[in-house]
């Protein structure tokens, strides 16, 4: 791994940290009315149709058969998150759902261990930890009493957050073998027509589609820009990622975004921060900037083999 690369990934990141923050009021502007598994197959099969172009120019549309079943699986994973986040929502609160998704990067740290073993692996809990501590403060603030989710609200996001956490290290995993050479955009396009396909599938069953006939002009507009700059953007920067930093620092970014998105509403709405806001974004800071040293320690040995 080249230092350039690697100071270019982490940086990549930072912008996928700052669109992942942007888009949940970006997200908010599209009619409720409408079925979210659709409009999220939506999103993923819109992106895997931009990228189509570029495949055909690079000529980067072969594929075998063991390739397509690994898209298919990393497809799957994210059908299979994005469904149980909706379901869950239907039984439980936002905040809920934040708090529980803090859990992914140490999960993503777990599945790291187990099919990408790792010298470094310890150096990176601590500082998840801190950093994971920080976002849940931040992401409680709106919580109040009788808000604890249900049972099966956290069985079924629980799945969901399991498959997230498996993305990024399967991902990995699959590029040393069977989608071995596979570029960002090809690993972009593949998962994301495979998710759409498996989606779609869903609404099929769940009746979902019918509500396409409540989508507006203004919806049209915000679901393209929900599915270039907070889909197709922040997955291939996720991909040209993951490969130059460890799986588990990479979705750890989501932390950050968090405290982006606090501090947006200090800064731009301004709302008084919370001494629970104050404190959460520290430890958020002090978190990532100690989970980047240590990913920083681990660039020779990585550049030695």
């Amino acid at each position: 791994m080249k230092h350039t690369g690697f100071v270019a990934a982490h940086v990549g990141m930072l912008l996928w940290a700052l669109l992942i923050a942007a888009s949940f009021s970006a997200a908010a502007q599209v009619s409720q009315a409408i079925d979210p598994i659709l409009l999220t197959a939506l999103r993923l099969l819109f992106c895997a149709l931009v990228f189509l172009p570029l495949l055909l120019i690079k000529g980067d549309t072969a594929m075998t058969a063991r390739g397509l079943f690994g898209h298919a699986m990393l497809g799957l994973l994210l059908a299979v998150y994005f469904g149980s986040l909706f379901e869950a929502l239907r039984y439980t609160s936002a905040v809920n759902t934040g708090t529980m998704f803090t859990l992914v990067p140490l999960l993503t740290l777990l599945f790291e261990a187990i099919l990408m073993p790792d010298s470094n692996l310890k150096q990176r809990v601590l500082p998840m930890l801190i950093a994971a501590g920080g976002a849940v403060l931040l992401v409680l603030k709106g919580a109040g009493p009788g808000e604890l989710p249900s049972p099966y609200a956290v069985s079924v996001y629980g799945v969901g957050c399991l498959a997230m956490a498996l993305y990024s290290p399967l991902s990995q995993r699959l590029k040393a073998s069977s989608l071995k050479g596979r570029g960002p955009e090809g690993m972009t396009f593949w998962n994301m027509l495979f998710g759409a396909l498996f989606l779609l599938a869903l609404c099929g069953f769940s009746g979902g589609w019918r509500s396409a006939s409540l989508l507006t002009v203004s919806d049209f507009w915000w679901l393209i820009y929900l599915a270039v700059f907070a889909t197709l953007a922040t997955f291939w920067l996720l991909h040209r990622a993951i490969g130059v930093i460890a799986p588990s620092s990479v979705i750890s970014y989501i932390y950050l975004s968090t405290l982006l998105l606090t501090l947006f509403h200090w800064f731009w709405l301004r709302q008084s921060p919370l001494p629970l806001e104050i404190i959460g974004a520290l430890l958020v800071g002090v978190g990532m900037w100690a989970l980047l040293m240590s990913s920083r320690r681990g660039v020779p040995a990585a550049v030695q083999g």
